[in-house]
């Protein structure tokens, strides 16, 4: 892949020179193979030709002597035969096949041609010629003939090469060049580009393909123009659009977070609702089961209430409700949560807080609201608490918010039963206590 890569990104000029090159090395490479190979037959068919009339003759010189057993006579014979080079060995054989003269040493090379004459005296057979012949002076020939011919390819090669290549280089590499200087120039902004033509006088294709291309940018510079107007005014728009949504949004997630506010906050008092108590002890006291951690409740009731409503004015009642919340909020700890149950009821949350903690907290509360009475106006008014209190984990099974809320609860109407204005904790009772209760 790396390879095939590097080749795409070649230059057009050695994309052309490669290809050329690769279909010259081809065609010659086959038309001198084709020629070498024609060279090599003609040459091997000559050297048997010769080599079947040089054993002929020999055979026919030898029959007398092979009749009249002249060893003497067939030994000089070869032996002048073998001085030949390209004889590598020569033998004659009897009618009954024994061996009656050799000349040279017969070796197993695949460059030997051996041939096998009979010696025939009228129409008799009186004997047989084996003859090497050595394809040596062959080869070396036909290899020669191969160096010249590869010699011949290259320069071949190199001049068709060269000549195609400076001929494709000012018909077209010239033109592609031109033509691709022109589409790679950067205007910068491509929304507006800047007018440019190709530079190309020509009558063949290349020059047509300029002719059409300027005319085309030429459209289209005009095009871009009208476009980049359309595109700023909508980029206007859009901004306007946009500051507009964002201010829409802003105020959006303003009136959302005061709803979410609104949704879990008593708008008399800023504490949280009802609502949000409930949701919240469902998540404590499933949290408390499961870690055995301490919590505690602490229900205020203001004493009363009900009378000063109707002795003063709701308004005044509103007034004493808005004070004991406050109250309430400035004395809890940071880790506890005050919320408003309804009318004239609180609810605080104290988290890991034990029953000696819970009321520690309870009486502070109770001694800090009570200690002076409160004036509404020109009305001084004497204010009581009665507050129960209870804490997980508790004397009994407790599994749920509903449960331990009825524990303080319980505790709550104790100290109401009791002269009200009292703190009294869901562990102080006892089972008759609480019985009454219920």
């Amino acid at each position: 892949m790396l390879r095939h890569g590097r080749l795409l990104r070649l230059g057009i000029r050695q994309k052309v020179a490669l290809v050329l090159l690769t279909a010259l090395l081809v065609a010659l490479t086959a038309n001198t193979w084709l020629t070498l190979r024609s060279q090599e037959r003609e040459v091997l068919d000559e050297a048997n030709r010769r080599g079947q009339e040089l054993s002929y003759f020999i055979a026919q010189n030898l029959a007398n002597s092979v009749v009249g057993y002249n060893y003497h006579a067939i030994e000089i014979l070869l032996a002048e035969l073998v001085k030949n080079e390209d004889i590598e060995y020569a033998r004659v054989l009897s009618a009954r096949g024994n061996n009656m003269a050799q000349a040279g040493t017969e070796s197993s090379g695949a460059d030997i041609v051996r041939f096998r004459q009979p010696i025939r005296l009228g129409n008799d057979t009186v004997g047989e010629l084996h003859m090497g012949l050595s394809t040596q002076r062959i080869v070396a020939k036909l290899e020669r003939a191969r160096h010249d011919s590869i010699l011949r390819q290259v320069i071949i090669t190199l001049l068709v090469l060269l000549v195609e290549f400076a001929a494709l280089s000012w018909t077209i590499i010239r033109p592609i060049r031109v033509i691709s200087n022109a589409l790679h120039r950067d205007d910068g902004d491509t929304l507006a580009p800047t007018p440019r033509t190709i530079s190309l006088r020509s009558s063949d294709e290349f020059g047509e393909v300029a002719a059409r291309f300027n005319r085309l940018h030429g459209e289209l510079h005009d095009a871009h123009r009208l476009l980049r107007s359309r595109i700023d005014l909508a980029n206007s728009e859009l901004q306007e659009a946009n500051a507009r949504l964002t201010s829409q949004t802003d105020e959006l997630k303003r009136v959302n977070r005061e709803l979410g506010q609104l949704a879990v906050t008593d708008p008399l008092t800023g504490l949280y609702n009802r609502r949000h108590f409930e949701l919240l002890m469902e998540n404590e006291v499933v949290q408390s089961i499961r870690g055995d951690e301490t919590i505690s409740i602490i229900l205020i009731d203001i004493d009363h209430f009900k009378d000063v409503n109707e002795r003063y004015g709701y308004r005044v009642g509103d007034e004493i409700v808005r004070r004991v919340a406050g109250a309430i909020s400035e004395r809890i700890r940071r880790s506890d949560v005050a919320c408003r149950f309804g009318g004239d009821e609180f609810f605080i949350l104290c988290r890991h807080a034990t029953i000696a903690a819970s009321l520690t907290i309870a009486d502070e509360l109770h001694d800090a609201i009570t200690a002076q009475p409160m004036v509404v106006g020109s009305q001084s008014i004497a204010v009581t608490l009665s507050l129960g209190i209870a804490t997980l984990p508790c004397t009994e099974a407790i599994d749920s918010a509903e449960q331990f809320f009825k524990c303080a609860e319980i505790a709550l109407h104790f100290g109401k039963r009791n002269g009200r204005n009292h703190v009294a904790h869901y562990s102080m009772l006892d089972k008759v206590q609480r019985s009454q209760i219920l």
